[in-house]
């Protein structure tokens, strides 16, 4: 287990308390007066830039009336009447949302505030803020009711000069101060129950705090600054319970081997020996107060370091499950309202490391189940560069459908491959694995990405399930610069060229997998220049309940665009970093990235191309001059016969037996000649003997020219290509 190290709060200022006293003094003055739920003073913080609640005299309703801290720019009574230095009263009369609640405080009900600055002779000192809540408030306060405010916050500042106490108050109290107010009983600055009102403030401020931690670095925060800090230790340590043994989880304040003897773990390695500082255990809360109680405890051996300590049993469900310590640098009486509250805080601890431990076991699992989903390495190519990233949301512990893929095509090209199941469930996880299974599989085969999609959706039908799956794919053709794409309900790739312009495919994108069996997905072809950059990627990167897809879109392409031909691992990196900027993602996200470098020395020099239109078989011999010329203008004379009759005979096949335009494409290599002819008809066709025969006339007229491609040509074959299929021959070169 990682152990967690938290930083140390500054310690308190030498004059708190006298300043505590004086504010005193005028809290109670004001609430008793004017009949008030809450009287708080407010002091400058952060060099200015905050203000804090320092003392609190109210009724026991004052925990919930009162805002811990607040930036100077709030639109609160506090703040504004800090910023104007004049006096600001304002009435809510039902709840508001944008009322004070938005900073940590909850007041569901109407009431009155009225701030006043505590100011002398230009200086400063804070705000006196008071409110009335039910029963006591909403109130129209009255003209008497104001000047009273004046003049106590005025009184205030003057006993503040003369006590010599400097502006700003150097009051470093880590939360607020509460009083009980006495409007009975005149002279009595507080009742003896006052105390009693700030623990209940630290026990209900620790619950909302630990309600809101989800990791156990958060909870281990929590701990710090909610009970480390209010109780003035100098230290704290927590473990848990792992295996039979205590293991320490954070701790602050104190060095690794004083944390681990302090919360009774063992020494973080077997060569750690630490003489005389035997782990303390406790199975009951245990307040070790002076130094002769340490060594009572056998616990001398780190009296230099600490001086007294609270050792609080972590329980939960029943059970023990760690131990939350607490260490002073100094003797430390603990009053009986201290043990209680302290208790009470293990109490609402403990299941909170529980939850966090366990949130943090199922968010590591779930990462290692989709990191063994995705491909374990990528290919490795000269001409083209390809980074990845996935990042898994950072709130739940679902696993996600997001996958990405890199295939190795049949004519040694390369696929790309980004896909999305819909949910956060195993069903989802399984679900992608089908899917990722299935499209490596009918790549492998040969599809086209139209037509890989096309049966992929056909087996998601088949899945029974009720889950959907949105996919795009990339088949790249390195030889010639272009990318074939076709897409399920998915984002298109975005292409980034040399001179950073970015560019989105103007491309059809058909419906998501799995929505209707018998989908057709179009396919486009796109160029791609020497140095382009494609970016797949899934909608968890770029979408956020702020940020729409579409905008999140150009902001991706502004990352991309921003690119100074750096490496791709950094671009990928920084894409990350510009996607997800402070805020914490809630969906999982993909990212895959690949450069083309161009055509490397060695592979096709040259592509040609020509049309027909389906069924023209006039214009066959158009093909043949389109292959006399090719030929002639390279000196290919001796394979120019050869060339000119198989290349006449597949076309014609094609022309026949397809409902389609015919594709001829022509791809020059060092050593040889390709000629593909793709047309619409997914048949695979089958050479056939020449017959005579009627019975047979019609099923063998499909492959006889065939027979002449197997016999002339050096090698030949066939390949689903989109909704058809892709014939091919090879020629050796002169």
């Amino acid at each position: 287990m990682q152990e967690r190290n938290h930083s140390r709060p500054e310690a308190t200022g030498s004059d708190t308390g006298r300043v505590t006293s004086v504010f005193a003094q005028a809290l109670q003055q004001a609430a008793r007066e004017l009949r008030a739920t809450a009287a708080i003073v407010v002091v400058p913080v952060d060099d200015g830039r905050s203000l804090a609640s320092a003392v609190v005299v109210g009724r026991p309703l004052s925990i919930f009336t009162t805002i811990e801290r607040m930036p100077v720019t709030a639109r609160l009574a506090s703040a504004t009447a800090h910023r104007t230095g004049r006096q600001y009263v304002s009435t809510f009369t039902e709840f508001d949302n944008a009322a004070p609640s938005r900073f940590d405080v909850t007041m569901p009900f109407p009431y009155t505030v009225a701030s006043t600055p505590i100011r002398s002779s230009g200086r400063g000192y804070g705000v006196l803020t008071v409110i009335w809540a039910p029963p006591l408030g909403p109130r129209a306060l009255q003209p008497d009711e104001l000047d009273r405010c004046e003049k106590i916050a005025k009184d205030l500042a003057q006993e503040l000069v003369q006590s010599g106490i400097a502006s700003p108050p150097r009051t470093t109290l880590p939360m607020p101060q509460f009083l009980q107010a006495v409007p009975d009983r005149v002279g009595q600055e507080w009742a003896p129950e006052s105390a009693n009102i700030t623990f209940l403030y630290q026990i209900y401020k620790l619950a909302s705090w630990l309600n809101r931690a989800v990791r156990s670095q958060e909870v281990l925060d929590v701990v710090a600054s909610r009970i480390m800090g209010p109780f003035g230790a100098r230290g704290m340590a927590v473990s848990v319970h792992q295996d039979g043994q205590a293991a320490l989880l954070g701790y602050s304040g104190y060095p690794r081997d004083v944390a681990h003897a302090l919360a009774g773990a063992p020494p973080p390695s077997p060569d750690d020996h630490t003489p005389g500082m035997p782990p303390l255990s406790v199975d009951a809360p245990t307040f070790l107060e002076s130094e002769r109680m340490l060594a009572e405890a056998r616990f001398d051996g780190a009296s230099q370091e600490i001086r007294a300590c609270a050792l609080l049993p972590l329980i939960s469900g029943g059970l023990r499950t760690g131990t939350l310590a607490l260490g002073f640098d100094g003797p430390r009486h603990f009053s009986a309202e201290e043990r209680s509250t302290l208790v009470t805080m293990a109490d609402l601890v403990a299941p909170a490391v529980e939850r966090a431990l366990h949130f943090e076991n199922e968010h590591r699992l779930a990462r290692e189940l989709q990191q063994g989903l995705l491909p374990a390495r990528l290919p490795h190519r000269e001409d083209l560069d390809i980074a990845t990233r996935y990042v898994t949301a950072t709130a739940g512990t679902a696993v996600g459908g997001d996958w990405y893929d890199v295939l190795t095509l049949p004519d040694g090209n390369v696929g790309l491959v980004m896909g999305d199941v819909e949910g956060h469930n195993p069903n989802a996880a399984a679900c992608m694995g089908q899917l990722r299974s299935a499209v490596r599989a009918y790549a492998a085969e040969g599809h086209r990405p139209a037509a890989l999609l096309e049966r992929t959706n056909r087996i998601l039908a088949e899945l029974d399930t009720e889950l959907f799956a949105t996919c795009c794919c990339v088949w790249l053709d390195l030889d010639v610069g272009t990318a074939e794409i076709s897409s399920a309900g998915h984002p298109a790739p975005l292409l980034c060229h040399p001179d950073h312009h970015v560019v989105v495919p103007e491309m059809s994108v058909g419906l998501p997998l799995g929505v209707a069996p018998d989908t057709v997905y179009p396919s486009m072809e796109q160029p791609l220049p020497d140095g382009t950059v494609l970016a797949l990627y899934t909608d968890g990167l770029v979408h956020s309940q702020a940020v729409d897809l579409g905008t999140a879109g150009d902001l991706l392409g502004e990352a991309m665009a921003a690119t100074r031909d750096e490496r791709l691992e950094d671009l990928a990196t920084r894409i990350i970093e510009n996607t997800g900027p402070q805020r914490a993602r809630g969906d999982d996200a993909a990212l895959l990235l690949a450069r083309y470098a161009g055509v490397l020395p060695g592979s096709r020099q040259h592509v040609s191309r020509v049309f027909v239109q389906r069924h023209d078989l006039r214009s066959v011999k158009d093909v043949r001059e389109f292959v006399r010329h090719y030929t002639r203008t390279r000196g290919w004379d001796a394979i120019s016969h050869d060339l000119e009759l198989i290349t006449t005979e597949v076309v014609t096949n094609a022309l026949m037996h397809a409902d389609s335009e015919v594709d001829v494409r022509l791809r020059e290599y060092p050593d040889r000649l390709r000629v593909e002819v793709l047309d619409s008809d997914p048949r695979p066709p089958m050479p056939a003997p020449i017959t005579v025969s009627d019975s047979v006339q019609d099923n063998s007229e499909h492959g006889r020219g065939l027979v002449i491609v197997e016999a002339l040509a050096a090698a030949w074959g066939n390949s689903p290509s989109g909704r058809g299929k892709s014939v091919w021959f090879e020629l050796p070169l002169p």
